[in-house]
């Protein structure tokens, strides 16, 4: 059985290609762009990656309640701890912008393997097309908030600001006179090409996310067209109260894997159920109290449970 509370973080090989998405809670538009909120959430991620230099990131598209990504790490480590980074400062940044003190985020991020370059092709149309295929704009690049579509067309490296509230907080507990813009540092947020276009110059990289857009814009246009239907349009998108929710949330199953063939699943699944056998088989030495257990590779063992000392006095602190 697969079945678990949440899906245990697996991954097949090192350097393996993750779709990271994470939603608000509800489904808000606590990500509504803004100029503030796209510079604070580049900020974000920029010193996320500087912080965590052995995160590659591929691609990545924020919308107003959630976001997608496309990384990948040596391990899952890497990958938990770049995701805290980002996830916990954009909600407290997000969350201070908006006014918004409860929680932020719907669930813990979401990271589904991507097992083949088909899979990968049709992953990053999909990415690149939010804010299209939701009718809210006809073209990637009119999308007002954060997205990586000029970076990726003109080679262009996006920018962010990020404030170092703990120095700043330090600081002024010291008595110090401090002004917040001495805290604050622009990163930029770098772009690993992806393995498939890895023989390409720079300018057929380019050329290439240039047609895709082009081909996304095209079908956006030619799918209006034939539902009789407009776009919700750049002002109405930021006039959305971040506070405000959608009438309707997709909610469906996520998928083990991206794998374009019934065989690359199969194949996926079966790796994951042997790793998963394995986890449990260590987890339930662990639970009788053996010691050196040795769990499958790349994985996050369970926190034991706390035991009073035989005394029946807690512990000196």
């Amino acid at each position: 059985m697969l079945a678990m509370v949440r899906p245990l973080r697996y991954m097949p090989r090192p350097q393996s290609l993750f779709e990271i998405s994470t939603r608000t809670l509800h489904g808000r538009f606590l990500l509504k762009p803004s100029k503030r909120l796209n510079d604070l959430v580049l900020g974000v991620i920029g010193k996320a990656l500087a912080s965590h230099p052995g995160v590659r990131l591929y691609l990545f598209k924020v919308v107003s309640n959630h976001y997608h990504a496309i990384v990948s790490a040596e391990n899952c480590f890497v990958i938990s701890a770049f995701m805290g980074h980002v996830n916990s400062n954009i909600a407290r940044e997000a969350g201070r912008l908006h006014q918004w003190p409860e929680k932020f985020w719907s669930r813990r991020f979401r990271q589904i393997g991507i097992d083949d370059e088909e899979s990968l092709l049709k992953k990053i149309k999909y990415i690149i097309s939010h804010g299209c295929k939701e009718n809210l704009v006809f073209s990637p690049e009119q999308w007002p908030g954060v997205g990586c579509e000029r970076a990726l067309t003109t080679g262009e490296t996006m920018f962010g600001t990020w404030f170092d509230r703990t120095a700043f907080y330090n600081a002024e507990r010291k008595g110090k006179q401090v002004h917040p813009q001495d805290f604050v540092k622009r990163y930029p947020v770098p772009l690993t090409p992806f393995s498939f276009l890895a023989d390409k110059t720079e300018s057929q990289r380019q050329t290439y996310f240039r047609h895709l857009i082009k081909e996304i814009k095209e079908e956006t246009i030619q799918r209006l067209t034939n539902e009789n239907k407009q776009v919700l349009g750049v002002e109405a998108i930021l006039a959305q109260d971040p506070h405000n929710c959608p009438r309707k949330l997709k909610k469906s199953p996520a998928p083990l894997c991206h794998a374009s063939t019934a065989a690359g699943r199969k194949a996926y699944r079966r790796s994951y159920k042997m790793f998963v056998a394995s986890y449990r088989w260590a987890a339930e030495k662990l639970r009788r109290g053996e010691q050196n257990v040795r769990f499958p590779e790349n994985c996050f063992p369970p926190p034991l449970a706390f035991s009073m000392p035989s005394s029946g006095t807690p512990p000196p602190l």
